[in-house]
């Protein structure tokens, strides 16, 4: 038994060398994908048919508009609404901001003031240059948006509509919030995981990995969204963030458990973990796939 024991047992420098390779490689792949948190912004598509099925009739009405617009345009549509008639001040004040908004940079074309028939509302519409996406044109909404509050009566309401406000609105919508889904998750899956083991260096060794894991996702979904491989929404990123914390916790809870059980088997902890990666690599591969397929 003692030969056997001693047979089995793994040279110092392999159980050293191999868990420091595993250290330096997550944290190597959290080092290269956590600065790319900052960019993923900035490959995100906030429109409105990224939130819809290439099918639906409004997806198709969006690609249509391309061939009036091009596809580097998109109209933003300036609404002056008042309970009266609008006086002629009102409609003067309307008509200045129409020449002031021309001026600015992004704005190609704008219509002439479209009164309605019962005279208490009047739209301009400006096409803004859409190079660059809704990072470039969501600050163009808000100036025009303090542009037209600062132009009107008092008894005037104003507003920015149109395709580029509905995709500024989205924006504004789903800004911060990949932050706040993530500190929520990992503070909800942190107290779990110490009501489960009792401990408080297992949860955040778990975690590490689960934080790890999302610095490569989003490192990789970056070069895809970057080369234009497929499109990512605001949508797409919570779901992304939420998604890859919780199922590399999964899987971690999986393997640890594992792990224990195999400690109960075998004589050695090098023995435990050999054994606890084949029991566990095998369902990992079935529901990554798996998560995977349903979300091609």
């Amino acid at each position: 038994m003692a030969g056997e024991s001693h047979r089995g047992r793994v040279p110092v420098w392999l159980r050293v060398l191999l868990p420091s390779l595993l250290i330096v490689g997550w944290l190597t792949v959290a080092g290269v994908g956590g600065p790319t948190f900052g960019k993923l912004s900035g490959v995100i598509v906030n429109d409105q048919a990224s939130f819809l099925p290439t099918s639906s009739e409004s997806a198709q009405v969006q690609d249509a508009l391309d061939d009036f617009l091009g596809e580097d345009e998109i109209p933003a549509v300036l609404i002056a609404v008042s309970e009266e008639e609008l006086s002629d001040d009102a409609l003067a004040a309307f008509d200045a901001l129409a020449s002031d908004v021309e001026t600015l940079d992004r704005v190609q074309e704008i219509s002439p003031a479209i009164p309605s028939d019962d005279g208490r509302a009047v739209q301009i519409v400006a096409v803004l240059d859409s190079e660059g996406g809704s990072t470039e044109t969501n600050p163009v909404i808000d100036e025009l948006r303090e542009m037209l509050q600062d132009a009107l009566p008092a008894d005037v309401n104003g507003a920015v509509t149109g395709p580029a406000g509905f995709t500024a609105d989205i924006a504004h919508a789903f800004s911060g919030i990949d932050g706040l889904l993530l500190i929520v998750a990992i503070m909800a899956v942190l107290v779990i995981l110490i009501i489960v083991y009792r401990s408080p260096l297992l949860p955040l060794i778990v975690l590490s990995t689960s934080v790890s894991a999302l610095c490569g996702s989003v490192f990789v979904v970056y070069q895809l969204a970057a080369a234009e491989v497929f499109e990512i929404s605001g949508q797409t990123q919570g779901i992304l963030f939420i998604l890859v914390i919780g199922a590399a916790t999964d899987y971690s809870l999986l393997y640890t458990a594992r792990y224990r059980e195999a400690l109960r088997e075998h004589d050695t902890r090098w023995q435990a973990t050999v054994a606890a990666w084949k029991r566990t690599w095998e369902p990992v591969v079935a529901s990554g796939g798996t998560v995977i397929a349903g979300l091609i």
